[in-house]
């Protein structure tokens, strides 16, 4: 472990203090080449209680699609192949419409190919997997758009597994991780036994560890969740500062955007700290993993999270945080914790029931005490909404029923009547409803609720849930001075779209931090003698349990 100079501690600070309130993972980050913080936080096993450390193992996620992209280059400068080589070379008898589809095109997700041929871990061989993609229709003429596709990514592992005449990760392990001194990356070649393997968590669920999947899964592959640590990443990223593995020339080609800010295998993105190096990754089961280089500053972050935040995929929610930190802003931070809780959580949870009927259920999960509303007026109150806020939410509530409402009888004029700026967007709003149309074939429509946006700031989103015979999707709209400012789909692991996070301060008061949105509330908790009787918010508001 390792924590030093006053960015260390900041940082660390930060992240020991939003672990009781939902984080779990690792960090690492240097300056100037010099590690000022290596820590593990949260637990890795939470069955057996065992704490995530600094030689913690995690889930890369599409991180790895840089060890595929770098495989890529080590071949060319070794003249085995060039980025400019059509995968016919590599693949004879490709149908025709796939025969010029270039390595660079695969490299930077413009060749047209689908994103996904299976789930992940299921047992998938090369051969079958390569010829789904290979017989997959196009999504366009390649090298005249962009479409994100891991199967792309699988296309080139298996060019490197041709090319190398070895298997992909033993050429990985030869040519790029040894070499940089890197003895804990790879799928399954290194010796992970006397290490902490960091379970994957969805809200409950606990997803076990990669090691524990079907292998090999050709539907993963070169795209995805490949096992490193922080000092691993550290030590490829030193790597690439020299030429002792790739040569400038082609990190050259790696580092230059094309389409959507992508290079090869990293993203390149200019910032207000100068240019930025990046991937992230994530997985439905929790895991999560942020790499972001700035080489102009010389800063370097890896961040890994080994469970999700109430459905959200976690390093989204710490990436601009971590970054106002890094760089000199403050960001608000969750009250200190007391050293021993001052009351048992489990005394705690129960219903607790508003004024006007509106529901809250706490239930203890993951050693904190879990607040989730069941409806809007208890969404409101956890928020701690004034009197003009609450109109305010109440009112873009029965907005968005009257609107999806309309939507879903096949009338989308007030959905479109409500844009900030129709002309220009109702042409991607509408291709947006036909999507989510098409996708579910919906019959029945719920408005969910409204809160603060996830998306844009100073912004509320409403998430309205359209449920066809077997599946459903969210319509969210988001909105700001009483207009539709953005709308997209998503998909929600429950119906809770808000879920508080609370911790006690003393026997007789509580806080929530919500890390999304950087809130902390506070509420007193009612007692007579040795019963509960409710919590008072800031607004002088009692929920009075049941």
């Amino acid at each position: 472990m390792i924590v030093q100079g006053e960015l260390g501690q900041r940082l660390d600070d930060y992240l020991s203090r939003i672990t009781p309130f939902g984080f779990a993972g690792g960090c690492l980050l240097a300056k100037d080449e010099r590690i000022l913080l290596n820590k593990g936080y949260g637990l890795a096993n939470r069955a057996q209680k065992v704490p995530n450390d600094a030689q913690a193992v995690f889930s890369l996620g599409s991180v790895t699609k840089q060890f595929t992209a770098a495989a890529i280059m080590k071949l060319e400068m070794l003249g085995k192949l060039h980025s400019s080589d059509p995968i016919s070379k590599f693949f004879p008898g490709v149908l025709t419409d796939k025969a010029n589809i270039t390595l660079h095109q695969l490299l930077t997700h413009t060749a047209g190919l689908l994103n996904y041929t299976g789930e992940d871990y299921e047992m998938a061989d090369k051969e079958e997997t390569v010829l789904k993609i290979l017989e997959s229709e196009l999504l366009f003429p390649p090298g005249s758009d962009y479409e994100y596709s891991n199967a792309g990514y699988t296309l080139l592992a298996a060019v490197v597994e041709q090319v190398a005449q070895r298997p992909y990760e033993q050429f990985l392990q030869e040519q790029l991780f040894t070499p940089a001194g890197m003895h804990h990356t790879g799928y399954r070649l290194p010796d992970w036994s006397e290490m902490n393997v960091a379970h994957w968590y969805n809200d409950r669920n606990d997803f076990g560890t990669p090691l524990e999947k079907a292998y090999p899964s050709w539907n993963l592959l070169g795209n995805g969740d490949m096992l490193s640590t922080t000092e691993d990443m550290f030590r490829w990223h030193m790597a690439l500062l020299g030429d002792g593995i790739l040569s400038d020339e082609v990190k050259q080609k790696m580092y230059t955007p094309e389409q959507r800010e992508y290079g090869y295998g990293w993203r390149i993105v200019e910032t207000e700290y100068g240019r930025c190096l990046q991937h992230n990754g994530a997985s439905s089961h929790g895991s999560s993993a942020l790499f972001r280089r700035w080489v102009d500053a010389d800063v370097t972050l890896m961040l890994f999270c080994n469970t999700d935040y109430h459905g959200d995929v976690l390093i989204m929610t710490l990436q601009e945080p971590l970054e106002a930190l890094i760089f000199g802003d403050g960001v608000p931070l969750p009250p200190k914790l007391p050293a021993t809780p001052p009351c048992p959580l489990g005394s705690l949870a129960g219903k607790y029931q508003l004024p006007d009927g509106g529901l809250v259920q706490t239930a203890v999960q993951n050693s904190a005490l879990q607040l989730t509303p069941t409806n809007q007026t208890g969404l409101n109150w956890l928020l701690g909404l004034d009197a003009a806020e609450t109109a305010v939410y109440n009112q873009t509530l029965q907005q968005t029923e009257t609107i999806m409402a309309a939507a879903l009888a096949g009338n989308t004029e007030p959905l479109l009547a409500a844009l900030n700026d129709r002309e220009r967007r109702t042409l991607g709003v509408l291709r947006t409803w036909e999507t989510l149309s098409q996708a579910i074939q919906p019959t029945e429509m719920t408005v969910l609720g409204v809160r603060p946006s996830l998306y844009m700031p100073e912004a509320i989103e409403a998430i309205a849930q359209f449920r066809g015979s077997e599946e459903s999707l969210c319509f969210v709209t988001i909105w700001r001075g009483g207009e539709n400012v953005g709308v997209l789909l998503t998909e929600l692991a429950n119906e809770a779209i808000f879920t508080a996070v609370a911790q006690p301060i003393t026997a007789n008061s509580l806080a929530t931090y919500h890390l999304a949105y950087g809130q902390t509330h506070q509420f007193q908790v009612l007692r007579e003698g040795d019963t509960i009787v409710g919590f008072i918010s800031e607004q002088n508001i009692l929920a009075r349990c049941l």
